[in-house]
This record gives structure tokens, sequence and C-alpha cells, in this order.
């Protein structure tokens, strides 16, 4: 956008938005109650009003004043702009439906309505009423922009507003209190993995049964005596001859050689 016209926005988009609005005000006061008109009937200004009330040139000043407000960037008053422009068209929308549907009652007269027939008559009620429902279609569309433009200006509610916070792995979870539950179990921590330590030991064997009244205990044995007498020991070869017994005789004496003493 030009310079000049970046400083122009405001101005124009002021400007566009009080056509609209006086335009509005002074034809509704004119339709509902008619000052200066003596004796005219309110189906006569309803068929007069209604094609000025929702003029097509009305509705395209309140949609520029809006998009003036916020193109490029929006401007510091660009939300009091879409709220006057929002009121106007919804004013305009309200009593030009009641103007067309009460121009059905006007009499005939000798005069030309705004569409160029004559006044009162079957063709000019015709006439009026299609060029109405066009125009109001206009207004309807431009009424559903400035109100998207509007809503851009409504605070938006913050991330995760309404949501219950979210624990973390391992903690507790608070309860509602006044509700009647089992207590809640304690969690335990999952085991480390990647330090140095015993391992962890099995299952702890049977105890032993115990003997009965009057029966020899058996002798207790630890694990390292069981292991010590698991393992058999081989003495070397010059011990095992030497521990050989002696061969005994007949006679019962050990054989072996004799010296004299």
């Amino acid at each position: 956008m030009p310079p000049i016209a970046q400083r122009l926005r405001e101005p124009a988009a002021f400007v566009l938005l009080a056509f609209a609005a006086i335009s509005t005000l002074f034809h509704t006061i004119t339709f509902l109650f008619g000052p200066g008109e003596d004796g005219s009937k309110f189906s006569d200004r309803a068929a007069i009003e209604v094609t000025v009330l929702l003029s097509v040139e009305v509705t395209a000043a309140l949609v520029g004043a809006v998009w003036l407000a916020h193109v490029t960037n929006h401007l510091k008053t660009a939300k009091v702009i879409t709220l006057i422009a929002l009121i106007t068209i919804g004013v305009m929308d309200l009593f030009g439906v009641v103007a067309l549907f009460s121009s059905f009652g006007a009499e005939q007269a000798p005069v030309f309505d705004p569409n160029g027939s004559l006044f009162g008559t079957g063709w000019g009620k015709t006439q009026g009423f299609f060029v109405s429902i066009g125009e109001l279609a206009v207004a309807g569309i431009g009424s559903w922009l400035i109100l998207g433009y509007f809503q851009q200006h409504n605070p938006r509610p913050a991330p995760g507003y309404g949501q219950p916070p979210q624990g973390q792995w391992g903690q507790q979870q608070p309860q509602p209190q006044g509700q009647w539950g089992p207590p809640p179990q304690q969690q335990q921590a999952p085991p480390q993995q990647g330090q140095w330590g015993p391992p962890p030991q099995q299952q702890q064997s049977a105890p032993a049964p115990q003997p009965q009244w009057g029966q020899p205990q058996p002798p207790q044995q630890d694990a390292d005596s069981m292991m010590t007498q698991a393992i058999p020991t081989v003495p070397p070869a010059g011990q095992q001859q030497q521990q050989q017994p002696p061969q005994q005789g007949e006679g019962g004496l050990p054989i072996g050689n004799w010296t004299a003493e």
C-alpha cells in the first residue's frame, strides 16, 4: 500500500462509516414517524423507504470502512469502527425487512416510485419486492463479513484452559474429596539399569522339615562345607605310595623288610 494511502486509511474509514450511519439513521426516522409528511400512511412510507434502507451503497460503505481498518495491520480504532458498522448494518437489515412487508399495503398514486413504476400498482409492488429481496441478500453478506472481522477482537482463552493438569509418570493423582474408595497404592520405582551390584536373590528355599520328638537331628551343614565335600582332592603321586597300608601276611603280621637291631 502506498504511504499516502496508509496515512489516509483511518480518515477514509471514518468517512465511509459516518455516511452509512447517517443515511441509515435518517431514513429509519422517516420510515417510522414521517416528519413533515402530513397524512401519509405507514405503508406508503414503507414503499418509498424500503429500497433506500437496503441500499447497496450503504452496505458497500460499511464493508469498506471495516476493511480499511484491518488491511495490512489493524488500526488502533479498528474495534470501534467494526462495532459501529455492525450495529448500523443490523439496524438497516431489521427495518428493511419490516418496510419490505409493509409496502404491500401502499395505495395507488399518480407518482413514480424509486424503481420507476407507478406508485402502488400491482406491477410496482412486484418490482419493488424482488429488487428489495436482492438488496437484502447483499446486506446479509455484508453483515456476515463484518461479524467475521469483529470476532477477531474477542479475547481467546489460554491454551489448556479448563483441562486438569496431568501428573508425571509414577506420581499419584489427587482424588476428589468426599468419595469412598480404596486407598491409593504406592507405585514402586522401576529398577535402574546400568549399575553394578549383586544380582537379585532367587526365591528362598523352603526350610528343612523338623525331626519328630525322639529322633536324632541330622547334622547341619553350611554351604561352604557342602561345596568343599563336593570337590574331590587328589594327592600327589609320591604321597599315594607312602599312604598305602602295609600288606599283612597269613599270620597276621605285617610283611616287610626285617632288619636286625
